[in-house]
Order: C-alpha cells, then sequence, then structure tokens
C-alpha cells in the first residue's frame, strides 16, 4: 500500500527527527532534499517512503517505540502551546525519544492515548482505510429519546461536510443529570462525538477513551504511562 502523501515538515517530523517547527526551520535554511532537490517550501508534499535527505544524510533510524499514556483532562496533546496550557507531554518526561500521537484527544477528554515515533504504525491505526474502532465512555447531559439513539446510530450530520456514524452506540447508565454511554467510532473526525451530541442539544460532561483497537486503557491511573507489549503490536500488523 502507497503511504499517502502529508506536508515535507510534517513527514520529517512523523518520521522522528525533529518537532514539526524545527523541521521548518531546516527546510527554511536549505538543509532538506526531497529526491534530489533542495526543498525551501514546507508545504512540499511528500510520502513517508520518499528519499529525504537532512543535512546531505538520511534521517537515522529510529528504535521503535510505542508507549500507552492515561491522559488526565486538562492537558493538550501538542508537545508545546502558543497559549501556556500544560501539555501531556508532561508524563513522558523519563523517555527521551521524538514521539508524536496516534490521533489525538482534545484538552478536556481524557483516557487512551498512544505515543510512538513509528510513522507506518501511526498512518495504520489513524487511516480511515484500516477501520480501527476506538471506543468511548461519555456522561451526557439530560437524556436521549428512542428516536434520538437510533439516529445517532445511524449517522449524524456534524457539519463542515461531515457525518459522525458509530459502529455502536449504547446507553449504559442513567444519573440524574443525564446518561452515560458506550461509543465507538472507526473515524477520528475533529471533536466528533461533542459535536455529535451538540447536534442534539446535549453538553457531553466527560469524555474518556477506554480503547483504540487491541489496546485497552485498563487500571492504568491518569498521569501513568507503559509501554506497548509485542503480542499487543502484534493484533494490530496482522490486520494490514
Amino acid at each position: 500500500m502507497e503511504h499517502p502523501t502529508h506536508n515535507i515538515a510534517r513527514v520529517i517530523s512523523k518520521l522522528g527527527v525533529c518537532s514539526r517547527r524545527q523541521a521548518i526551520e531546516l527546510i527554511k535554511k536549505g538543509k532538506v532534499q526531497l529526491d534530489g532537490k533542495t526543498v525551501l517550501d514546507p508545504g512540499t508534499m511528500a510520502a513517508f517512503d520518499s528519499d529525504i535527505l537532512i543535512d546531505g544524510k538520511k534521517p537515522e533510524k529510529k528504535e521503535k517505540i510505542y508507549i500507552l499514556l492515561n491522559k488526565p483532562a486538562g492537558f493538550v496533546t501538542t508537545r508545546s502551546d502558543e497559549r501556556g496550557r500544560e501539555t501531556v507531554y508532561k508524563f513522558l518526561t523519563k523517555v527521551d525519544k521524538w514521539l508524536f500521537p496516534v490521533g489525538r484527544l482534545d484538552k478536556d477528554s481524557e483516557g487512551l492515548l498512544i505515543f510512538t515515533n513509528d510513522s507506518e504504525f501511526g498512518e495504520m491505526m489513524t487511516d480511515p482505510v484500516f477501520g480501527v474502532p476506538r471506543t468511548y465512555e461519555v456522561l451526557i447531559s439530560g437524556n436521549l429519546s428512542d428516536k434520538e439513539l437510533a439516529c445517532i446510530r445511524g449517522g449524524t450530520d456534524i457539519g463542515r461536510g461531515e457525518t459522525a456514524k458509530p459502529a455502536s452506540a449504547k446507553i449504559k447508565n442513567t444519573v440524574p443529570w443525564g446518561i452515560s454511554l458506550e461509543i465507538t467510532l472507526t473515524g477520528g473526525k475533529n471533536r466528533e462525538i461533542r459535536r455529535l451530541f451538540a447536534v442534539y442539544g446535549k453538553t457531553v460532561l466527560k469524555l474518556q477513551r477506554v480503547s483504540f483497537g487491541p489496546f485497552r486503557l485498563g487500571d492504568l491511573k491518569p498521569g501513568e504511562w507503559r509501554y506497548l507489549k509485542a503480542d499487543e503490536l502484534r493484533k494490530v500488523r496482522s490486520k494490514k
């Protein structure tokens, strides 16, 4: 399968060489070549298997690392934030390798978040072609009628030309101020679940990702992380 193309600054960062911001600086200084030609535009399109040189050398092959973090609410998923908000990398200070998040969770969401420096693995987990399921536990304000729940399961227009179509959605519990649901998606649109319930006039009070493909949050406490196991990773690669 051919790798999809992205801007070359993103490709370099995903290869684990440096941050995207640093990659942009390298490109602007004329230190990056693509297929034998110097690139000066960070927006130039490239694939992860393109012939890329930095300072005349191929990016070093990095030891592949896979980490599962239980992200607490209140942290953004970027390495640095221009607004000074705390980031999830606060919990990975003991890891001295450049890692990127596989998919994202917004600041107010919590739960399972995977980090790696393996771009192929990252694409395989997030590319809609593979349809890797991700399951969330959601607490919303108010209730849902049977008709609304049926509409949610069937697919909902959430604006921007996008449709949220959960693979499954079931009510787990009712509380005085709302209901909790378990929802499984195979896509990864920006703030998809929050936008989905907003259509029905509901506010998401808590959003936690509990599984992503074969990976489970388990008993990790907020802020704790662990390395993914070889047998877990084999389950992903067997579906390639």
